[in-house]
């Protein structure tokens, strides 16, 4: 056999092969012993057939059956000779099989990218120095004190500042008389609040429990909502119960019942440390986006392109996904699915070409991921999900995605390597 490699460029490349015939015709007379044996030929016994017959009824099968055969084992005899780093999928292309001929084709593959990374230790950060003001301690538990507050059933009419348990009917008038509903749930509704259409606040405004309530509203062109959007729609609603929010104290009682502390500024005392986390947390993370497009304007190479290709189907499926979620059809004319795909592209495009570079990095450093980094990271996705670690752990290997799970944990290894690395200046605003 013979091979010829063509670099087309740094990650492409195309490798010539050149099968002698009298190697493909020693499997060509192997395929034929094989069919001959079940072969059903009028006037002969199976296996008694003669070659030239079985080789010119069967042409094409055998012809499929050398390019299965060979093609693979010759392609992986030049993958152990040359060590190619391939990232894709082989594209076999101008196969020419010619009876007497030597066997010729090609094959076109992608490989990972020589990547020379420079510039990723003491990289210059600035930034502030991580403070928790009074005023956010009590905006969080006041959003506690609002998760715990009662309603509690008032025989009054409703007015601001109530709660209305309501059963809301919601239907879209269509010709014969008929209508389309679109919900008929059960919702609570706050008297008053800006986030309510006009017309709630309106009309459940001076009503008790067991009033109806009924009117239209016509939505505009611009509404969020796409299954509602430049339509009249006709609402009705059964008060259930009209309530008023009862908030408990900011006490020490209050701290206790919702955990494990003494007193409310052993609570306090929490809170201030959980946002100094979820602060330094995201600092980190803007730092660690500085330092990536710093590395990627200072290592340029060439990104494979089927990669960047695979991130934006992924990307493209997502977002459909999402759009079916929320009940929009995919063939939506307002939907550029163009305009769209060029945007994906090019975020793949940064997202692969980060992710090379921070392996790169890994390589450099020797930097790799053992059973206690595994471990963390899913204990990590266990709390997050509140579910045990072992159920995560479970479900990643039975699911195949532990080497995915592997790749993104050495990945955030690094950045926090090279983070660790960079030289940060803090300064009060």
């Amino acid at each position: 056999m013979k091979t010829q490699v063509e670099s087309v460029s740094d990650v492409k490349k195309i490798i010539h092969f050149e099968i002698p015939w009298d190697d493909v015709d020693k499997h060509i007379r192997t395929t034929i012993r094989q069919i001959s044996r079940s072969a059903r030929i009028p006037g002969f016994r199976p296996g008694k057939a003669p070659e030239s017959l079985i080789r010119s009824r069967y042409a094409q099968h055998i012809k499929d059956d050398v390019i299965n055969h060979i093609v693979p084992e010759a392609y992986q005899e030049a993958l152990k000779e040359n060590q190619f780093d391939i990232v894709s999928e082989p594209s076999l292309h101008d196969v020419m099989y010619s009876e007497g001929s030597p066997f010729i084709f090609k094959v076109t593959i992608e490989t990972r990218p020589t990547i020379e990374i420079k510039n990723y230790k003491g990289s210059e950060l600035s930034g502030t120095p991580i403070e928790v003001k009074e005023e956010e301690v009590d905006a969080v538990l006041k959003e506690y004190q609002e998760r715990s507050a009662e309603l509690i059933p008032q025989e009054a009419a409703a007015e601001k500042g109530h709660y209305v348990n309501a059963q809301v009917k919601a239907t879209i008038p269509q010709e014969g008389g008929k209508s389309h509903t679109l919900f008929d749930n059960r919702t609570l509704i706050e008297i008053g609040a800006e986030r309510n259409l006009p017309s709630f606040n309106e009309n459940f405004t001076g009503k008790k429990a067991g009033d109806r309530v009924e009117f239209d509203i016509q939505h505009p062109e611009e509404e969020e909502e796409k299954s509602i959007a430049g339509k009249m729609v006709h609402y009705e609603g059964q008060v259930e119960t009209v309530n008023e929010k009862r908030l408990p104290a900011l006490d020490d009682e209050f701290a206790k019942d919702l955990g494990d502390y003494k007193s409310l500024d052993e609570l306090k005392d929490q809170i201030r440390k959980d946002l100094e986390k979820i602060k330094t947390r995201e600092q980190r993370n803007r730092w660690k986006e500085d330092i990536i497009k710093r590395l990627i304007e200072e290592n340029p190479f060439e990104v494979p392109e089927s990669l960047v290709q695979r991130e934006t189907e992924q990307s493209l499926h997502n977002y459909a996904h999402a759009l079916q979620q929320r009940g929009l059809k995919l063939d939506n004319p307002k939907i550029d699915w163009k305009d769209l795909r060029g945007k994906f592209e090019k975020q793949a495009d940064q997202t692969v070409r980060s992710a090379m570079l921070i392996e790169a990095i890994a390589r450099a450093e020797n930097i790799q991921v053992n059973e206690e980094d595994l471990d963390k990271a899913i204990s990590e996705i266990a709390d997050q999900q509140r579910r045990p670690p072992e159920a995560v752990k479970a479900e990643i290997v039975k699911e195949d995605r532990m080497d995915s799970l592997k790749r993104r944990t050495l990945l955030s290894k690094t950045m926090e390597f090279v983070l660790d690395n960079a030289k940060i200046e803090l300064k009060s605003s």
